[in-house]
């Protein structure tokens, strides 16, 4: 269900993240951190504790991209997104969807509701106690008939793919998958296989495919850079500055910069970043948290950046002078938007120290969530709903016959979509999210 726009859903999704924000792979991600269900408000920095958020909250519309949000005067507090519309919604449920895809509208038909394509594709996610997520209203995107993603880009003649990312896109050991050869349900190489029929893609040998397909323990990369068409530079705690510089993925995978051939982009990148801000967040002095945390928001804006400028390469027709497709999924998160990160087991090794002003993490990381949509629209390139369609099948709401309280909810039921490291895609998960980059490729 949403309202006016925004996804009705408790995003506390920033309940965790590095993690639950899906990429990680190394000590420096293994961790979460709850985040208190105040909702995306702009909350004024005189905020000392709960009693004071009401009096706090600030109507203020934010451009995400093109308006800092680090605050140009120190002792303010930055104007946030997530201005409040429509006030929080108690105890709402609704009936949940008896399609194949639940939680989503999978036929958006003709237009007879009013309502806008992001509003009936997530009617069915609801929350209790809810507050409104973020905004994708406001940038018009297009919205794919499966809804399971945008639909700007007409994705024909791929001539190679290039896969770039974290360790979601790399793959991952768990407990049921622990060799570099158990590797068959990565989302990567379902998509990688898939392609390869649909556009007639080279494959490489039998044995570089194979290689190419597994995974590096020690490097947390592929085990094979390429193989035929295909392209792999994706790696285990990759952040947005490692498309460009940093690890340099671009330049990994383009060493003489740019290519010849139709290319494909995939990748899924951003729960790291999301880690690193969550963490600068909790280390911040008084002095930081009383002036609206200024340069942890610089860091997100950065985070933002980095993202607008490597979607700016890609589609530079210098770089890519045959023209390149983009599509690429958002963070999601394994909380079921209450922010209980201790849902999972694994979540209890690794802690975060809390925000002061815990309200403000999350506007950040619903700041980041509409920017990255906004981007897609910008550029014209596709973004799938990776975490709006995990949302209900997170810890906290899987296999439930009722809906626990405050939690993404879609029916009874849902199969759980991460594994025992809490912050990875389960077999189910990874096929959940190969079928949306097909869905949106596809169409």
């Amino acid at each position: 269900m949403t309202r006016h726009g925004r996804v009705q859903v408790s995003w506390c999704v920033v309940s965790v993240l590095g993690v639950g924000l899906g990429a990680c792979g190394t000590d420096e991600e293994d961790a979460a951190v709850a985040v208190a269900d105040s909702g995306g408000w702009s909350v004024d920095a005189t905020v000392k504790d709960a009693s004071d958020v009401a009096d706090a909250v600030k109507p203020v519309e934010l451009d995400p991209v093109d308006v800092p949000t680090a605050p140009s005067d120190p002792g303010s507090l930055p104007d946030t997104p997530l201005a409040p519309d429509v006030a929080p919604v108690k105890d709402t449920m609704v009936a949940p969807d008896t399609s194949p895809d639940q939680g989503v509208v999978t036929d958006l038909g003709p237009d007879t509701s009013g309502l806008s394509a992001i509003q009936k594709c997530f009617k069915a996610v609801t929350v209790g106690g809810g507050t409104a997520g973020p905004d994708y209203d406001k940038f018009t995107p297009k919205v794919g008939t499966h809804c399971q993603g945008t639909n700007h880009q007409d994705i024909a003649g791929v001539e190679q793919v290039v896969f770039f990312g974290d360790s979601v896109t790399v793959g991952t050991p768990n407990l049921a998958h622990p060799l570099s050869t158990d590797n068959s349900h990565f989302f990567r190489n379902l998509v990688a296989e898939w392609l390869a029929s649909k556009f007639k893609l080279d494959k490489g040998s039998l044995l570089d495919w194979g290689f190419w397909k597994s995974y590096d323990y020690v490097k947390g990369q592929g085990g094979k850079l390429e193989s035929g068409a295909f392209k792999n530079c994706s790696k285990w705690g990759a952040r947005t500055d490692d498309f460009l510089s940093g690890g340099g993925q671009m330049n990994q995978c383009f060493p003489t910069g740019g290519s010849d051939k139709k290319t494909l982009f995939v990748f899924t990148m951003g729960g790291n970043d999301i880690k690193s801000i969550t963490e600068d967040g909790g280390k911040a002095t008084d002095a930081e948290a009383e002036a609206g945390y200024p340069s942890v928001w610089a860091e997100a804006k950065e985070m933002i950046t980095y993202l607008d400028e490597t979607i700016a390469y890609i589609k530079d027709p210098k770089n890519f002078p045959k023209g390149a497709y983009v599509v690429y999924g958002n963070p999601f998160e394994y909380t079921d938007a209450t922010g209980k990160v201790d849902s999972c087991l694994a979540s209890g090794f690794v802690g975060l120290k809390a925000w002061k002003y815990q309200a403000q993490l999350e506007a950040i990381v619903l700041y980041i969530l509409e920017s990255y949509l906004e981007i897609a629209v910008k550029y014209q390139v596709d973004q799938i709903f990776m975490l709006e369609g995990f949302c209900g099948h997170g810890y906290v709401s899987a296999n439930k016959t009722e809906p626990p309280p405050g939690a993404c909810w879609i029916g009874p039921n849902q199969p759980l979509w991460f594994d025992e490291t809490c912050i990875h895609p389960s077999v189910a998960g990874h096929a959940a999210i190969a079928d949306m980059f097909q869905k949106v490729i596809n169409e």
